[in-house]
């Protein structure tokens, strides 16, 4: 009698726990990346996304970033949601930044793993969103103070070279 009382119960909390999970999701997403780099230090990389789910709601969501650090997505309203980070301008890379998005079941599995020091590699993401940076304009490739530097030198070369043929 009280293992079929119990079993009950788990089999109750099994299926309410299962019946709210978002399933079958259907992102859509957009990015920002810092266009302009020539007084900033740092590149800033903001995804924003949508989720919809065919049946049950999204629980919390974390993000994997490139270098396995695990951040919190934030809830902009019901879902959407966002992710941002920043990298240092000189070692961003140009392309596309593939973000690993887990939910509560997938962040456990990957604190785990991070703990037993194996691969994240492993763990099924809930679902993922990419970042394109066509990279930031750092500036003119010659500037202005050099190029009126060189152009004096121009200058005072072709005046000094047209006096020498007048005089001589």
């Amino acid at each position: 009698m009280f293992f079929k009382f119990i079993s009950s119960i788990l089999l109750v909390i099994f299926f309410a726990t299962y019946s709210f999970a978002c399933t079958d999701p259907q992102v859509t997403s957009k990015s920002f990346t810092t266009q302009d780099a020539t007084i900033v230090a740092h590149i800033g990389f903001i995804s924003e996304f949508t989720v919809k789910c065919s049946s049950g709601d999204v629980s919390s969501l974390y993000a994997e970033l490139g270098d396995n650090s695990i951040v919190p997505v934030a809830i902009i309203e019901k879902n959407h949601y966002q992710v941002s980070w920043t990298e240092d301008s000189k070692t961003a890379r140009k392309g596309q930044y593939r973000i690993k998005i887990f939910n509560e079941e997938g962040y456990a599995a990957i604190r785990k793993a991070l703990r037993a020091n194996e691969p994240t590699s492993t763990v099924p993401e809930f679902f993922s969103v990419i970042v394109n940076y066509p990279g930031a304009y750092n500036g003119p490739w010659l500037r202005s103070e050099c190029l009126a530097m060189i152009i004096s030198v121009l200058v005072s070369y072709y005046a000094i070279s047209t006096k020498a043929k007048i005089v001589s």
